[in-house]
């Protein structure tokens, strides 16, 4: 039998009854709603005290970039389809979208192992290095480190089985190997590339660098570290490739260098020893030494003037990174424990609040994938 309209009309009215009903009584047990939004407070204290604070500094770093070709007209055709002209016309490998893969590689972390850091309590002031601050001093929440209990207990019984001790359970990177590293040192790279995060401008290219540490002047000095440390980075690359070309023309420079020499050693012991011949013999080979002595001169020239501009052009394409906005240590923390208390405040009366109205079907339905209560 089919429903008549005025049948589903009142079934809609019905609902919507019941539904401001629900709203009613909601509201007129707010001593549960009270109830339950200061068990939202409780939970949100509880969660707000037991995690530590992480404080973040950031970094804004403007690199310099080289080109080496002239696109003319194009350059203005490729700004009108969205398309960088500087980008067309970069040729070096170290471009500026690679430095947030460069600054996440194993090999960028390593080298931030043995930065200097100072670790200040209550009662007394710990000189130390990066390495060892992660892993001694850097503090989980309690369900983390209960979280980790299984993993630590597998381990312990992994370590009394295994005869020997397995290299890959070294602490410390007194022994450091890039291409094999241990377990506590694959942790840590971990943890930096969690905690060190980076991001470049398409349009200017502009690299933004965050660090996030349970120590605010840590933060700031690592995020200082990482700029600089991209600095070397990037100028060992590009004198690295300058200077292989600058070395090639050396051993040319050289190389034109003796062949000059000798040349002319053989010109000018030759006239010395036919002074007053005027045989044409003579005369022919004089010419002939002659003529090998000024194209070796030329060739040594020619090889100075090449080694003196590749020298030139290896100081030009130096690369330069400024570091527009330095890291400072912040003064404020996350997660507030105050705004974490009065979002969970507000999280545990509208829990409350949908329970009454929506019903528990409906409401735990839609939180693991239930349907809706007819």
């Amino acid at each position: 039998m089919i429903d008549s309209p005025h049948t589903e009309h009142d079934d809609g009215l019905q609902r919507n009854v019941e539904f401001l009903q629900s709203i009613e009584k909601s509201l007129r047990n707010w001593r549960a709603l009270v109830v339950w939004a200061l068990i939202g407070a409780a939970l949100g204290a509880v969660i707000g005290f037991s995690t530590p604070k992480t404080y973040t500094s950031s970094v804004l770093v403007a690199p310099e970039i080289t080109t080496r070709s002239n696109l003319g007209s194009l350059s203005s055709l490729a700004s009108l389809a969205g398309i960088s002209s500087v980008s067309m016309t970069m040729t070096d490998a170290m471009h500026p979208n690679l430095f947030p893969e460069l600054i996440q590689s194993s090999n960028f972390c390593v080298r931030l192992f043995d930065m200097p850091v100072t670790v200040a309590d209550k009662d007394s002031t710990v000189r130390t290095d990066l390495y060892n601050y992660i892993t001694t001093y850097n503090k989980t929440p309690w369900w983390g480190a209960v979280k980790a209990l299984p993993g630590k207990a597998v381990d312990a019984v992994k370590g009394w089985l295994a005869s020997g001790e397995d290299p890959d359970d070294a602490e410390g990177y007194s022994v450091l190997d890039t291409l094999r590293l241990t377990k506590q040192q694959e942790s840590v790279v971990k943890f930096l590339n969690e905690n060190i995060q980076s991001s470049v401008d398409k349009k200017s290219y502009a690299l933004s660098i965050s660090v996030k540490m349970q120590d605010p002047v840590i933060a700031g000095q690592l995020a200082n570290r990482v700029a600089e440390q991209l600095k070397e980075f990037v100028l060992k690359y590009r004198s690295e490739k300058a200077g292989d070309n600058v070395e090639y023309l050396e051993k040319i420079h050289e190389q034109s260098k003796a062949d000059y020499l000798s040349a002319l050693r053989r010109y000018t012991a030759y006239l010395d020893s036919h002074q007053g011949v005027v045989s044409n013999s003579a005369l022919a080979v004089q010419q002939q030494l002659r003529n090998e002595f000024e194209l070796q001169l030329q060739m040594y020239g020619q090889s100075a003037q090449k080694l003196l501009t590749a020298r030139a052009k290896a100081q030009e394409e130096a690369p330069v990174i400024a570091i527009i906005q330095p890291g400072v240590s912040p003064n404020t923390g996350e997660p507030s424990v105050a705004r974490l208390i009065i979002l969970c405040c507000i999280l545990g009366a509208v829990l409350r609040f949908a329970w009454v109205v929506f019903g528990f079907d409906y409401l735990f339905g839609r939180l693991f994938g239930g349907q809706k209560k007819s």
